[in-house]
C-alpha cells in the first residue's frame, strides 16, 4: 500500500505564506480537539518532551503563585529585569565557576519569552556566515534557519552506526573545510539523547575558541543527564568550560521549561559575552 506523508497547512491571508503545522503542534492540537487535557486519567502527552510539572517526592514545593507589584505592570527591559539576569549568572557561577577569575553578570544574559523565541532572537543577529547544524536535531531548527537569509545554514549529517558521536578531528575539520563562523546544537541532543560532557565537551569549547567559531548550545535537557560512570553523574553545561565569559565564543540556551519543570512559565534565557 502506498504511503504518503500528510502535510497539513493553515489557511493563510494574502500577502503571507502558508506554513505548516509542525508535528508537535498538529498532535498537540488533534489531541486537545479530542479531548486531552492535563491531568486526565486516560491520557499520556509523550509529544512534547513534556515534563512533569506536579510534585515530585524529594523535589522542593511547587511554585503556585508569584506576587506582582504595580512596576511589574511598565514596560520591562528588553534583555529582562536585572533582578533576574543577576539570579542567572549567580546560579551558573555556582554550578560551574566557582574558583575561576571569570564570573558571569547580568550583563551576560539575556530573557526571552520561550526558548524558540531565545532561538529566534539568536539566529536573527547573525551575520553573512557559514552556520553549521547537526542531523538529526531539534526539529524546530529546520523551520527556524529556512526563515533568516543573511547566514548559510550548513546541515552535518550524524551517523547512527556511530552512536551519533562526532569526534574532535571531525568537528576541526568541519569547521575549518566549510568555513564555519557559528555551529548550533543541543546537547543533551534532542531527540537521540546523545551527550557531549566532560572532557569532550571542554574540547569543543577549546576548538571554537581556537578556530573563531561560536557555539550556540541548546542546553534546555542539561540536568536530564544520567550515565552508568560515576564520574559522568550530574548537570551538563559548556559554562563549565569557558575561560572568558566575554570573550569565548560560547552562547547557551536555557530556561524554565524542562529542567525546572515550569513549561507554561515560557521563560528562558540566553547566556554569552557581553557584546552578543
Amino acid at each position: 500500500m502506498e504511503r504518503r506523508r500528510v502535510v497539513v497547512t493553515p489557511p493563510t491571508a494574502p500577502g503571507f505564506r502558508a506554513v505548516p503545522f509542525t508535528g508537535v503542534i498538529y498532535v498537540m492540537a488533534e489531541a486537545s480537539r479530542l479531548g486531552y487535557s492535563y491531568g486526565h486519567p486516560d491520557w499520556c502527552n509523550l509529544g512534547q518532551g513534556q515534563p512533569e510539572t506536579g510534585p515530585l517526592p524529594g523535589a522542593p514545593p511547587r511554585v503556585l503563585e508569584a506576587p506582582i507589584s504595580p512596576a511589574d505592570q511598565e514596560y520591562s527591559p528588553v534583555a529582562g529585569i536585572p533582578e533576574l539576569r543577576t539570579a542567572v549568572a549567580e546560579l551558573y557561577n555556582h554550578l560551574y565557576r566557582q574558583g575561576k577569575a571569570s564570573q558571569y553578570t547580568a550583563d551576560n544574559v539575556c530573557i526571552c519569552g520561550g526558548g524558540r523565541l531565545g532561538l529566534t532572537r539568536t539566529v536573527a543577529a547573525l551575520g553573512e556566515i557559514n552556520l553549521g547544524h547537526f542531523l538529526p536535531d531539534y526539529t524546530a531548527y529546520e523551520e527556524l534557519l529556512n526563515i533568516f537569509r543573511p547566514f548559510t545554514a550548513i546541515p552535518i549529517l550524524l551517523e547512527g552506526a556511530d552512536g551519533y558521536r562526532f569526534d574532535l578531528g571531525r568537528l576541526e575539520r568541519e569547521i575549518m573545510g566549510r568555513g564555519l563562523s557559528a555551529l548550533l546544537l543541543s546537547n543533551p541532543s534532542n531527540p537521540t539523547g546523545r551527550t557531549i560532557r566532560g572532557l569532550e565537551l571542554a574540547s569543543w569549547v577549546d576548538a571554537a575558541r581556537r578556530l573563531d567559531c561560536t557555539l550556540i548550545l541548546d542546553e534546555f535537557y542539561s540536568h536530564y543527564a544520567w550515565s552508568s560512570t560515576p564520574e559522568e553523574q550530574g548537570l551538563v553545561s559548556a559554562a563549565r568550560y569557558v575561560e572568558d565569559v566575554d570573550d569565548d565564543p560560547v552562547l547557551i540556551l536555557d530556561g524554565l521549561t524542562k529542567n525546572w519543570r515550569y513549561p507554561g512559565w515560557r521563560t528562558t534565557w540566553v547566556l554569552g559575552p557581553r557584546s552578543v
